[in-house]
């Protein structure tokens, strides 16, 4: 059997989540029901069509698109399906508590609705209308059905896009708990799809009306109403999204109710002793729910024993993981201590190297200059001629026989300009008799890479 679910228990907040033609609307309400938060999700065309769901991969895609702006909700939401998905049924049945008024639809289910009784859901309230102010044997009873495929495919597209459902209710009824006007006496409640007479906050009369766009169903239904019920007339007359215009002497209050979120709205206010609800979700899944949430002692206490053994059994683990652990990073340590001494031998030893090479480097520089080489004058003259932009790499000084004193020079310059420039002057100097360029070439950078070659004169 259809039940209400027991909501707010950890954050004290109520939600609802009413599914439009052309949009989604939701609204978080605090324990005062004032609202805290509201969100809008469009629906593309062709999703909602007349007030029934066409598409549920659209539908699916904007409840994502939702789940992503409300964020991870606490409690289960109320989710208003559209009026056009349900079948309202007024009915007068004997005096009997609600749960033997769901066994008596159970029973004779295909006398009230058009559904196979095993291809759809429902669930019924008792409501009081003009009639029952008198006191009678009969109670009224209004019942709402769907088919059941259509409510699991629902649930099934909220789970997967991550929002859990508490409830699944008409929002066209849900709507007038929202609606202050709609409180006291008796008003015909009018939206572009749905007709209702309301009785002290209850639809007591449901017609669908597709695309209104005049009067006559607003007036067939008062006329309706106070046929059948006599003792009473229509006081007032609640527009949701129109604008209809009535005669002055007719005695009716016209309220605008211009409230996007009202649907909303009616879904999230939380249960209370006069707030009565409607729930079609299939008693399986209601089951499921019920074990979710309810309390069992004994389930408790298996559960708290599983903790421990579990808790006990990780705590073992994690114990014996750590001391594994801190061991192996202990011998990672020593390894990296003997790492670090062999790296630390291996650069010494490098060290050593170097120092030795640099020692014969020295040796040999200060044996050459000992030599009889003029190596200041040749470095005074390659000064002398030496141009911005030229930069020597190596320096090569060498003596044979033949040839005397040759030095060779490696380097780079900006430009071949800046090269000729220099080995110009060095030809007119009296130190060479001899300036060649043999190899001159640019490099990737845009650089001249050459080789310079001068032979000195030898001294008489």
């Amino acid at each position: 059997m259809p039940f209400t679910l027991k909501k707010n228990t950890l954050s004290g907040n109520a939600a609802g989540l009413a599914i439009h033609e052309d949009c989604l609307r939701f609204i978080e309400v605090d324990e005062e029901d004032n609202v805290i938060r509201q969100e809008y999700v469009p629906l593309p065309a062709g999703c909602i069509t007349n007030g029934n769901i066409k598409d549920f991969d659209m539908l699916e895609s904007a409840l994502s698109q939702a789940h992503k702006l409300i964020g991870r909700l606490r409690e289960p939401l109320v989710i208003g399906i559209p009026p056009g998905d349900t079948i309202m049924r007024l009915l007068s049945l004997p005096n009997m508590s609600i749960e033997d008024v769901r066994g008596t639809i159970d029973l004779n289910f295909d006398e009230y609705f058009p559904y196979p009784r095993p291809e759809a859901v429902f669930d019924a309230i008792r409501i009081l209308t003009p009639a029952d102010v008198h006191e009678r044997e009969e109670i009224t009873v209004l019942a709402v059905a769907a088919k059941r495929d259509l409510v699991e495919r629902l649930l099934d597209t909220a789970r997967k896009a991550g929002i859990p459902a508490g409830a699944v209710e008409p929002f066209n009824f849900s709507m007038l708990r929202a609606i202050p006007e709609a409180q006291e006496g008796l008003s015909i409640f009018v939206s572009p799809h749905t007709v209702i007479a309301v009785y002290n906050g209850a639809g007591i009369f449901f017609r669908a009306a597709n695309n209104l766009a005049g009067t006559q169903d607003i007036l067939n239904t008062m006329q309706f109403i106070e046929t059948t019920y006599r003792n009473v007339r229509v006081s007032r007359l609640i527009l949701f999204g129109l604008n209809f215009q009535l005669k002055a002497d007719s005695g009716i209050e016209i309220v605008n109710a211009n409230d996007d979120f009202l649907a909303a709205h009616g879904l999230a206010l939380r249960d209370s002793m006069d707030t009565q609800r409607l729930d079609i979700r299939p008693s399986a899944y209601v089951e499921l729910e019920r074990r979710r949430y309810s309390f069992n002692p004994n389930r408790i206490i298996l559960w708290g024993l599983l903790v421990a053994f579990v808790m006990l059994s990780i705590g073992t683990i994690s114990f014996a993981y750590m001391r594994i652990h801190d061991i192996n990073l202990e011998l990672e340590d020593k390894r990296v201590a003997n790492n670090d001494l062999l790296n630390q031998r291996t650069a010494l030893q490098r060290s050593n190297a170097e120092l030795e090479r640099q020692q014969r480097h020295t040796q040999e520089v200060l044996d050459f200059l000992r030599g009889d080489m003029p190596v200041l004058e040749i470095m005074n003259a390659l000064e002398a001629h030496f141009a911005a932009g030229i930069k020597f790499d190596e320096a090569d000084f060498s003596r044979t026989f033949m040839a005397g004193i040759t030095v060779v020079i490696d380097g780079k310059a900006a430009d071949e300009k800046t090269i000729l420039s220099m080995t110009e002057g060095l030809k007119q100097s009296d130190l060479f008799n001899d300036v060649r360029l043999p190899i001159s070439q640019k490099a990737q950078t845009g650089q001249v890479i050459f080789k310079l070659i001068l032979r000195v004169k030898e001294a008489n």
